[in-house]
This record gives structure tokens, sequence and C-alpha cells, in this order.
């Protein structure tokens, strides 16, 4: 201890100062050189030697000239002359990104921002649109927001800064909470290096239509050329597609294809055909048996001198929704509809407004079956990027909710361009070019997720046929909404094959009819209800010919219990019977009433009489002649079903018309 002290003083002490004062002024020399260093390297940035810059303006002019193996030839030797010139990889990086060699421009703007982060603010804005684009989602966020640090409101780039943020922040959320929801890429039969669409998917998930792009020789230029194909799934493998057949010229331009929910209407746009109105217009096509019948132009309410496409028509055949640039829109390319008047035609085109369109560009179009959810794409709304798909529901008044992106893995950083969902909302198929170890856009198929699933329908698939000689025949089907009388869809079954499909909307109840003449009346009710758990009707229907004796059950004429008062729901159906008289002027019929077993025989005698009075008196009121007209009550004598229960009862309480 001695040692280390003289005359009582501490030596230690000046000595650790004396340390303390040579360390701190090698670290102000280490700053000084650092800085100087630093200097000297910026301004070797800024103000490279008069070789490098003569050579650095070549590749300027090369690029500007847009020969970018020139450009990209001098910034080799510039960036060799001088590694750390920051213009020549903000130059390189721009020449990479018109390449679309996005992950290169990227790597040469990080590099020049990692010489110089303060004078060129502009390049964060750049650089996090680029890893946007290529979903570095976190990356373009944390770009975004050092821009628009730098930059204020007043900036050109502020509100496009503002709008990537945005995005960039949904992207990184929605990666982080993805849909539950897994996508299949269809196998290669399907896919193939060219473009694929999606179209249609039958009812049963058996048969595919679906649109395939790609270049075609035509008079010795190669132009890009789309046809229609038809594949069919056997042990749930999609067989090789065949090209679709026409009855027209089968060189004239067409996409953009939809069909009808029953696949017997196909609507397509056929771009510069002979008489149309613009580039490129809407036609439709009927199908007869197997044959598609030539096809008919929409008109000029739908079609415009300017681009209309990718039509979608609604379960019930009223509304027609489809994309077009015309006039009066919020954008580059918005979704339309058009109502179908009493005469048949289309008209003027409505725009549905900012719930679904953009400044951007809105396309593809799909109505579900349930006539209120509608599926589309769109490049103007807060997405993943490139195109997404998003979904609006129409409310009993007939508004439109926002729009709402289907999530992570349904969209993706690349384009989800179309979308068919199936009629029960099980599952649905995209177009999407995703997938970078193929070319082009191919189909996915995914489970719907509960969340952007459709509305509950029913759908009655049929098969119309002779009940005698078991015939198929072609026949008028007509679902009436017995609440308000109105007729709600109608269909008419193959003339081939007796089919049809019609869809039956949930909360609703149906009169079923189905006439032809020479025939009796089929009639049926029906209400979702009625179906719990049930998402189709498969059907045959036998009509009977009119002959003495023949007889027809209107499931539809009702009344109220122990009262003879017709209800109004029964006058849709009354109405079908005058028709039906009145075109068939000779016939005489029995109107034969009938209850359940629910009161005393003279109770049900005497009520089964009035009611088959009053369907007497409504038919005379409406100009039947009395003459052709008996009526008579039964009781619950000839019960049809079990009066143990609700809905056997229910079928006991009918009306019969038996032809004299």
């Amino acid at each position: 201890m001695n040692d280390w002290k003289t005359n009582g003083k501490n030596l230690a002490v000046p000595q650790v100062h004396n340390a303390l004062r040579v360390r701190t002024a090698i670290f102000f020399i280490l700053i000084l050189l650092f800085v100087l260093g630093f200097g000297n390297r910026l301004q070797a940035q800024q103000h490279p030697d008069k070789k490098t810059m003569k050579i650095f303006r070549q590749a300027e002019a090369a690029s500007n000239a847009n020969n970018i193996t020139k450009a990209e030839y001098f910034l080799k030797k510039v960036l060799r002359r001088n590694p750390e010139f920051v213009k020549a990889y903000l130059l390189q990086g721009d020449i990479y990104a018109l390449q679309h060699r996005l992950e290169k421009a990227i790597e040469s703007y990080r590099q020049a921002l990692s010489f110089d982060s303060t004078s060129y603010p502009d390049a964060f804005f750049i650089l996090a649109g680029w890893e946007y684009k290529t979903g570095n989602y976190t990356t373009s966020l944390h770009d975004v927001q050092h821009f628009l640090r730098f930059k204020n409101k007043n900036t050109p780039r502020h509100g496009k800064a503002e709008k990537l943020l945005k995005n960039a922040a949904f992207a990184v959320n929605a990666v982080a909470h993805p849909v539950k929801t897994t996508l299949k890429r269809l196998n290669n039969r399907i896919n193939s290096p060219a473009d694929e669409y999606i179209n249609f998917v039958d009812v049963e998930g058996k048969q595919m239509v679906f649109t395939r792009k790609f270049l075609e020789q035509e008079q010795g230029k190669p132009v890009y050329k789309e046809h229609f194909y038809l594949s069919v799934q056997n042990k749930g493998v999609w067989q090789p597609p065949e090209k679709m057949q026409f009855s027209w010229d089968s060189t004239l331009n067409m996409g953009g294809m939809s069909l009808s929910t029953d696949g017997q209407t196909m609507y397509f746009t056929g771009c510069y055909w002979p008489g149309g109105f613009g580039s490129c217009d809407i036609y439709a096509s009927k199908k007869r048996s197997h044959t598609w019948l030539l096809p008919q132009h929409l008109g000029r309410n739908v079609n415009t001198s300017h681009w209309d496409s990718q039509a979608v028509i609604s379960s019930d055949k009223k509304r027609l929704f489809f994309a077009s640039k015309r006039p009066g829109g919020k954008g580059g390319s918005d979704i339309w509809m058009c109502i179908r008047q009493a005469d048949g035609r289309w008209g003027k085109a409505i725009n549905p407004g900012n719930s679904i369109n953009t400044a951007g560009n809105e396309m593809a179009p799909f109505l579900h079956a349930d006539n209120r959810t509608l599926y589309f794409s769109s490049n103007g709304r807060t997405g993943m990027g490139g195109y997404d798909l998003y979904v609006s529901r129409e409310d009993s008044s007939g508004h439109w909710s926002k729009a709402t992106n289907l999530g992570y893995p349904v969209n993706t950083k690349a384009n989800e361009i179309n979308l068919f969902v199936n009629l029960d909302g099980s599952r649905a198929w995209l177009s999407s070019d995703r997938d970078t170890t193929k070319s082009g856009f191919d189909i996915f198929s995914f489970p719907v997720y509960a969340k952007i699933r459709p509305g509950k329908v029913l759908f009655v698939k049929g098969i119309v046929q002779d009940a005698r000689s078991g015939k198929k025949l072609s026949a008028g089907i007509v679902l009436t909404d017995l609440t308000t009388g109105r007729a709600v869809d109608s269909a008419i079954s193959d003339m081939v094959s007796g089919r049809f499909l019609i869809v039956l909307h949930d909360g609703t109840d149906y009169a079923f009819n189905i006439q032809k003449k020479g025939y009796l009346i089929y009639s049926q009710s029906f209400n979702l209800k009625d179906f719990p758990g049930l998402t189709s009707v498969n059907k045959t229907f036998k009509l009977t010919p009119i002959a003495k004796g023949a007889l027809m059950r209107l499931q539809n004429i009702r009344f109220d219990f122990d009262r003879s008062t017709l209800k109004l729901s029964a006058l849709p159906e009354l109405n079908k019977l005058v028709a039906f008289l009145q075109k068939n002027p000779v016939l005489k019929i029995l109107i034969a009433g009938y209850t359940d077993n629910v009161g005393s025989v003279d109770y049900n005698l005497k009520l089964s009489q009035e009611r088959a009075r009053a369907v007497f008196d409504y038919l005379v009121s409406k100009g039947i002649d009395a003459g052709r007209l008996q009526y008579h009550g039964f009781g619950n004598t000839h019960p049809i079903s079990n009066n143990q229960t609700p809905e056997g009862r229910a079928a006991n309480r009918r009306t019969e018309i038996v032809i004299k």
C-alpha cells in the first residue's frame, strides 16, 4: 500500500486522469478521421472524377434511348471505377425495374442508400413500391414510413405514399392473420404454359368451362386469341379439355365469357365484330340441346363505342353485371348493371357507386346465385398488390356494402383476376398468376371460408317428361312469390333432354308450376324452411296429358284455418287455371275440395264444399262459363298422406281439378 502513496497523496488518481485524456484524444482523432473520410467518400459519390462522370453520362444517354444493354455496360464500368457512386446505383435500379427485375432493382437502391440515406428521400418511396410489389410488405411499410417522415403533405408523392402505407400495413396484417382456407392448383390438363381463366363449373362439379389464351399466327403475324374449353371430371380428376365448337365464324375474336346458372345461356365479349358498336361488345347465345344458337348483340344500353366486357347474368335472369370503360364511371374500368325491362330488353346501365367502383380498375364481376353477393377484381382498393378479389353484398333496399378484400392467401402479391363460386357456396375457383414456376395465369380451387360465403339457395334440378310415354318435354317452368303474387323466375326445359335448373332463395314461399300445351298444370310449393340442410332437389316431373278423368292437384290454392275465403297467395295459381281453361275452351272440369281429419265428418264435408265453391266463384268472376264447371266437397275422405303429421295433414288439405 505504501508504494501507492507519497506524502499521504494517492498517486493513482492523476495517473488515471492522464490515461482518460489520452483515450479521449484518440477517440476524437478517430471521429475526425472518420468524418474527413466520410466527407471524402461523400465527395467522391457526389463529384466523381471527370472520366467516371463521362461514362455515367453515356449510361444515362443509353438508358434514355432505351438501349438497356449499353446502359448496363457503362454502369458496370462506372461502378468499377467508383463503387460508392450513389447515382449510378439509382440508375441501375431504375433499369432493372424497367426489365421487371424488381429484386435486382431493390438490391441496387439498397446499395445506394447504404452510402447516402439523406440526399435522395424519394428513393425510399420508389423502393417501398417495389418491395410491396414483390411481397416484401414489412420492409415496404418501413421504407414508406421513412419517406413520409422526410416529406411534408404538399409534395406530389405524398398522397401516393399514404395509399402505399395503407396497402403495406393491410398486407402485413393479412399475411400475419391468413384466412382459413388452402388453395390448390388444378392439374396440367387444365393449366398449361398459356393463360387459363375460370368461367363456369356446373352444379354437380362435374363439368368445367374455362378460357385459354395464347399466341397464334394470323396472316403471318402473332396475335393473342382466346378459346373456350370444356373439361369433365372423372373419379375426382379433371380430364383433358375439348375446345368448344360454335355455329358461327370461329375466327372472330371472343373472350370474357360466363354462363347462366342453368348453363343454357352464354354471355361473352366479341371484339371488332361486324355490326359492333366499339372495340369490344357483349353478346348472348342460347343453347338448344347440344347446339349454341347464333349470338345476339345486347343493344345500346349494354354496349357503347367504348370497351364493354365480362358480363354475368343473375340467376333470375333479371340483372346483367359487366365491366365497361364508358364515360360517367369512377375510374378506368367500372362495374355496371342493367335491369331487364318488361319487354325483355335491357334498361340503361347503372353504376353501383363507390361501394364497388374506384378510380382504379374494377373487372370480372361474378354475382352468385343468391342474387345479392357480388365478387369482383380490382386494383383500386386496399389490398395485397396487383389485382385483388373483393366481395360486396346487396341489402334489401338495394344498397351495396363496402367491398371487402377476400384476404390472404386467396389474394397475394400477384394478380387474382376472376372468381367463380358454386351454388351451395362451399367451393370457389380463381385465376391467378401467383405461381412463378409456371407461365401466365392458372386456375386454382379452394374451400370458401365462412366470412365470404354467399347466401343459402335451393336449386331445383329436374327433367320434364310425359307421364304416360316417358318422352322428354320442353315446357315452361314458373316460380311465383306467393307473398307478392309476382313471377320471380322462369325457365324452359330442354327440348331433347327435358332438363332444367331453377334457383330458389331463402325466406320466400314459392309456387312452382310447369305448363305445356296439351298437358295439365303441374303444381307444387317450395319454401327453404321445408328443406333444412338441403341445397338441391333432383326430381323427374311428369306432366299428364289432357284427357277425360285426368286429375291435377293445385297445391297453392290455400285457405286459412276454419275458413273458406281464398287467400291472396292462392290467386297466382287460380289465374293459371283461368288461363288454362281459356286456352282449352271445350274442357269441362270438376272442382274437388278436401280437408284433413281434424274435426267431425260433417264439419269437414261442409268446409270442403264451401272451399270448392270459392274456387268455382272465382273462375266464374274471371269469365269462365259456369256451365263448364262443377264443384263438390269430399271432406276428409281419400287422404293422400298420413294425417298423423302436420306435413301430412297439409297435403290432405287440397284442391283437385278433374277433367270431365
